[in-house]
């Protein structure tokens, strides 16, 4: 069950869900809240890098982006244009964290996918127990340049209800970092 707005608001209120800095109320929609974008992204190169192995025992993901992107500043009316079939990564300035009882969703937001933007398409989902700020993958699917901005809402977080309380929470490598 999707939590309402109003429920969205009781548990941030009871500190039961954290959105860290608050959300203002604009920023809750019917069944979610819009998260922003923070003032740095991280850019991938033009020329294409190969020999990366998937594997899960070797696979080095925050090395990678620290060895092959470098970082864009997007803050005081600074922006990022990226074209057609580029990618970025960039997370919100709020914090999320979730309690056992509630598990997350992040989309895109409609006005964005209208113009070919693709956010968090490919790992929608958060677990509960998770704190700390979400990755999100940023795509250009559009025919246009697209142009990046610090502080523009850029996804939307969706809660769901648990049957039950999970019995842990997230543990992964990105819990809390």
């Amino acid at each position: 069950m999707l939590l309402s707005d109003g429920e969205i608001r009781e548990a941030i209120e009871s500190g039961d869900l954290v959105i860290d800095p608050p959300s203002s109320n604009s920023n809750i929609q019917p069944v979610s809240v819009d998260l922003t974008l923070d003032n740095s992204i991280h850019v991938q190169p033009n020329a294409a890098i190969s020999g990366i192995s998937l594997d899960q025992e070797t696979l080095d993901v925050a090395g990678h982006l620290e060895a092959y992107t470098r970082e864009e500043d997007i803050s005081g009316g600074r922006s990022f244009k990226f074209g057609p079939g580029k990618f970025v990564i960039g997370q919100p300035v709020e914090t999320v964290g979730l309690p056992l009882h509630l598990a997350g969703r992040v989309e895109g937001r409609s006005r964005l996918a209208r113009l070919g933007v693709g956010v968090h398409i490919t790992a929608p989902k958060i677990d509960p127990g998770f704190y700390n700020r979400i990755t999100l993958e940023i795509y250009n699917l559009g025919p246009w340049t697209m142009e990046l901005t610090g502080g523009m809402r850029i996804c939307t977080l969706l809660l769901e209800q648990l049957s039950r309380p999970a019995q842990r929470g997230y543990e992964g490598i990105f819990q809390g970092c």
